[in-house]
């Protein structure tokens, strides 16, 4: 245990020497790994846990535990499973089986894994792995440290910088949805040339979609994590360190500014700006710009506190439709 906090630069308490054979969750613990406790309220759980070893904050109390403190119980929990229970890898290089153009840079580091594809005039970055069935397509930059899973597709032109995770299925830089009138007045699609881009650090979760810039760029910024099912259109800006959860979709030309938050199922029409900071509750709907740190909830939104009354409101209807019955009917309450 010492040498975990010693890692971690982090004070303990109790038995330096005791063992820790892994990580685990407080109720599947065995008595040699490793559990985390995020704050007081939570550490009741510990009574039902077999495990001896816990990382929690100041001021929990953890029993006759060996116990590593930590502000960040659960950030810390993690760096500590990252580097000693690294994830697999495959090796080095491009595997038998895969498709690189002799035209395409991968970096002597990097693993480019069996059935993925690397068109012309990509390049791949140190360490970077590209895995069974990732295509990218032509001109397409992978920095380093990253991983595009298996089934994610890089369309031409796509840029993405470094220790950027992109999970099965996603796909960057599709045609955007963008139609105009004929003569005749059928639709008919507007050329797409813009690209994606996404810089260092950004996740993008399962089968979600980032199409390109009708001109441009669609620009997925530094730290930004994008959940699984989400739809990103054509010129959209996505902020530093933006959460947005799953099934979300953000219509063409949405701006997110830095660490706003949007929860599952949220929608916005195209053309507008949600504020710096801004948080949107689940299945929120936005029709209009949205100002920093605002929170906003329901569909249409609505500022949290109105929202709120609003739902207090919605319980009401059925007595006051009564009411409003009776006084139509000339009643009294109770004569019906």
């Amino acid at each position: 245990m010492s040498e975990l906090a010693t890692f971690l630069d982090a004070a303990f308490e109790g038995d330096g020497g005791a063992e820790v054979a892994g990580f685990a969750s407080l109720l599947q613990a065995k008595a040699d790994e490793l559990v985390f406790v995020r704050e007081a309220g939570l550490a009741a759980g510990l009574g039902a846990s077999s495990a001896r070893v816990v990382l929690a904050p100041d001021g929990v109390e953890t029993g006759d535990r060996p116990t590593i403190r930590s502000a960040q119980p659960a950030a810390d929990f993690s760096r500590l499973v990252e580097a000693f229970a690294p994830r697999w890898r495959p090796a080095e290089g491009v595997a038998e089986g895969a498709h690189v153009d002799r035209t395409a840079e991968v970096a002597p580091t990097a693993s480019v894994e069996p059935g993925a594809c690397v068109g012309p005039g990509c390049r791949v970055g140190a360490r970077t792995v590209v895995s069974a069935g990732a295509i990218l397509v032509a001109d397409v930059r992978v920095g380093e440290d990253g991983w595009v899973h298996a089934g994610a597709l890089l369309r031409e032109g796509t840029r993405v910088g470094d220790r950027v995770i992109l999970q099965p299925g996603v796909v960057l830089g599709g045609d955007g949805f963008g139609y105009v009138p004929d003569a005749q007045g059928r639709p008919v699609a507007m050329a797409q040339r813009g690209i994606v881009v996404l810089e260092d650090d950004v996740e993008i979760g399962a089968n979600t979609t980032v199409d390109r810039a009708t001109l441009d760029e669609t620009r997925i910024r530094r730290g930004a994590k994008i959940d699984n099912q989400v739809q990103i259109a054509h010129n959209c800006d996505i902020g530093e360190d933006v959460l947005i959860a799953a099934q979300s979709g953000l219509s063409g030309n949405t701006v997110v500014g830095n660490r706003a938050i949007l929860m599952a199922r949220c929608a916005t029409t195209g053309h507008l700006s949600i504020g710096e900071g801004a948080f949107l509750g689940a299945n929120t709907a936005v029709h209009h710009d949205v100002e920093p740190g605002a929170r906003l909830y329901g569909a249409p939104a609505m500022e949290e506190r109105g929202w709120h009354r609003t739902l207090a409101a919605q319980k009401r209807l059925p007595e006051l439709l009564k009411r409003v019955r009776r006084l139509e009917r000339g009643l009294e309450p109770g004569d019906d």
